[in-house]
């Protein structure tokens, strides 16, 4: 194990990361059962758990979802080089429950990230968990990382919403360096999408959660990760949506310094078409896209990603509320 791993164990984080020698993804095994001899008889240890519920799967199985996603190429000096796609537009993120229905597995193409997820650090935080939205840690890790011959990576799943959890959706962050290969980044957001015929075409709502994401200065100077609030207004009469993301903090992963103001409000408003969104967004001196959907048996929920740059810095983020 790298020392992503063991800054994850260190921290308790509902965050994982690992390292790995070669071109294949870095993974979390948990350890071959072991045999334990007693005077009567033979026994096998349980495997440890994650103990991370999934609530977008039933137990013992795999599942892909279609991903909104942003990511980013050299990220580690800055989210340079940003791509930008919308749910059912290539990107993907795979879950694996075990048994217990608990999360075993997680792949994400775009990181070349395919890992196994245990409890062999103790079982880890809910997804609805407020440390789902610090990449902090995890960050650092992966784009400090010297060693040219392994691959280092991290992810972060979240749920968290503004006072509750999502159950149809969620979001996150992931990032990975090395191996001959520039260091990249991105954000997505997945789900159970809510069927088109299922969004309301009358009334509004107002769903209010958090944004994470990642950036910097475009010249390679800094990178940072960022955390605010996310409220979404849809209006389903006009089939608008209002973005306003908020009270968005930074850390500088060199050196670990909060800057509260160093990205404004971005504020924007999106066309609804079928379950999604997308529109321009813009504060300060940025500008940039979102695109989000809507996730649930009735729209209960949103999740989505979005970029942002200018004055020769660039960001991206993913979000979620309801």
């Amino acid at each position: 194990m790298g020392k992503a791993l063991a800054a994850f164990l260190a921290f308790g984080m509902p965050v994982l990361s690992a390292c790995s020698s070669g071109g294949g993804g870095g993974s979390v095994t948990a350890p071959a059962p072991a045999l334990t001899q007693t005077s009567t008889q033979t026994q096998t240890q349980t495997p440890p758990t994650s103990g991370i519920a999934v609530n977008l799967q039933a137990a013992n199985t795999m599942v892909t979802y279609q991903a909104a996603a942003a990511t980013a190429l050299g990220a580690s000096n800055g989210a340079g080089n940003v791509t930008m796609s919308a749910a059912g537009q290539s990107a993907t993120i795979t879950l694996t429950t075990d048994a217990s229905g608990n999360l075993s597995g997680v792949a994400i193409p775009a990181g070349n990230i395919n890992v196994s997820v245990s409890g062999a650090g103790g079982t880890l935080p809910s997804l609805a968990s407020p440390p789902t939205l610090d990449f902090y840690y995890q960050l650092q890790d992966v784009f400090t990382s010297t060693n040219a011959r392994d691959r280092t990576i991290g992810y972060t799943l979240s749920q968290l919403a503004a006072g509750q959890g999502l159950t149809s959706s969620a979001y996150g962050l992931w990032a990975s360096a090395g191996n001959g290969m520039p260091s990249q980044s991105g954000a997505l957001a997945f789900g159970s999408l809510t069927p088109a015929t299922s969004v309301p075409t009358t009334g509004s709502a107002t769903f209010n959660g958090f944004t994470t994401g990642m950036g910097g200065a475009t010249n390679g100077s800094t990178a940072f990760v960022l955390k605010g609030t996310a409220q979404i207004i849809a209006n389903f009469a006009s089939q608008t949506v209002t973005t306003n993301l908020t009270s968005i903090g930074t850390d500088n992963i060199s050196n670990n310094s909060t800057v509260l103001s160093l990205i404004p409000n971005l504020t924007g408003t999106s066309t609804i078409s079928g379950n999604a969104y997308t529109g321009p967004i813009s504060g300060g001196g940025l500008t940039g896209t979102i695109n989000g959907n809507f996730y649930g048996s009735a729209a209960q929920e949103t999740t989505g990603v979005w970029q942002a740059s200018g004055g020769g810095n660039a960001w991206i983020g993913s979000f979620g509320a309801k």
